[in-house]
């Protein structure tokens, strides 16, 4: 998701809709199985587990795509998540990442230095 950012290119449209269509298929999977019934990923306490995921799910949203938005079950998740690590820690940990759809894009070298990586993923 940061990649086309910081590149300052445009992902091809069907890389971008097969990234999102799979990016649904485990944001699915994670409701329908970690969060079935219970308050988090193992359980009802708060783990590691939780703010590894956070910290995951937190990129696409920095990038614009909400996808807490339409899922109300994963945004109840993030509260929860959110509220056991406290409101102030919880933006201070994600504010770089948050930042980053702001930041311009990389200079040239550096671009050409990560051209062969982001080909790759881009396909």
């Amino acid at each position: 998701m940061l990649f086309p950012v910081f590149l300052g290119q445009r992902v091809p449209p069907e890389t971008l809709a097969s990234t999102l269509a799979e990016l649904d298929r485990c944001l699915q999977l994670l409701e329908d199985k970690f969060l079935k019934d219970q308050d988090f990923l193992s359980g009802p306490h708060i783990s590691v587990a939780d703010l590894v995921a956070i910290t995951e799910l937190m990129h696409p949203v920095s990038a614009g795509c909400d996808i807490f938005k339409s899922r109300p079950k994963l945004a109840a998740w993030r509260q929860r998540v959110e509220a056991a690590v406290g409101e102030d820690l919880f933006q201070e940990a994600h504010a770089v990442i948050m930042k980053a759809k702001d930041l311009p894009p990389a200079d040239t070298a550096m671009k050409e230095r990560l051209k062969p990586l982001a080909q790759l993923l881009l396909q």
